[in-house]
């Protein structure tokens, strides 16, 4: 029923809780059902993202991190923090301005002690980059998520919907730090659509989270 996040040694169920919909579709009772019904059978892993909660549109529509919120609060009633192994996601645009998305560093702290607000807890166990940013050097990148570590805000860090290419030289640059770099990473796949077997799933087979 457990298996380990990627290639690190953390154990998360096979089955994961995602969130997205979590103050969109589902209001925040439904959404409290969810995560007591998941709990209930053995689901301990739970992903959201800071910019989940309202639609997905370039408009700055209100609602962005509203799941993360729900989640901070049913964490915070529920109590015992560590049963739950939380994911949630940093890149999207979360403000109108020119560095309230992407990669930076300048973004990275920023969206990290925002999503640590609101989910109410003092650290996110694996916080993944929601899409590659081929504009900021990956030396930037890996310092900032480096920083975070050394605070006890994050543990592992995760990529999503990134290319093999980009997975690859991303994990050159932490190597070449001598940082574990990038423990999962998550994509698209079912039965329909089943793209990453042609370059993500060879190399990465044994530690990557589909």
């Amino acid at each position: 029923m457990y298996a380990h996040l990627g290639r690190s040694g953390l154990m998360v169920s096979r089955i994961g809780l995602g969130t997205m919909a979590f103050g969109y579709t589902a209001d925040e009772s439904t959404s409290i059902g969810i995560m007591e019904a998941a709990v209930d059978a053995g689901i301990n892993y739970f992903d959201t993202a800071d910019v989940y909660g309202g639609p997905q549109t370039a408009d700055m529509a209100k609602g962005f991190g509203v799941s993360e919120e729900i989640i901070g609060r049913w964490l915070k009633r529920r109590g015992h923090r560590d049963d739950i192994v939380l994911a949630t996601k940093v890149y999207q645009p979360m403000s109108t301005g020119p560095n309230g998305r992407r990669l930076s560093a300048y973004h990275i702290r920023r969206a990290c002690e925002a999503g640590l607000r609101r989910l109410q807890t003092d650290h996110i166990d694996l916080y993944q980059m929601h899409h590659v940013d081929r504009s900021t050097p990956w030396e930037e990148i890996w310092q900032a998520m480096e920083q975070l570590v050394r605070e006890g805000k994050i543990t592992y860090v995760g990529s999503s919907n990134f290319a093999a290419w980009d997975i690859a030289l991303a994990q050159s640059a932490a190597t070449n730090r001598h940082f574990l770099g990038l423990t999962s990473e998550q994509s698209l796949y079912n039965l329909a659509v089943r793209t990453i077997e042609l370059e993500h799933i060879p190399p990465c087979g044994p530690w990557a989270s589909g």
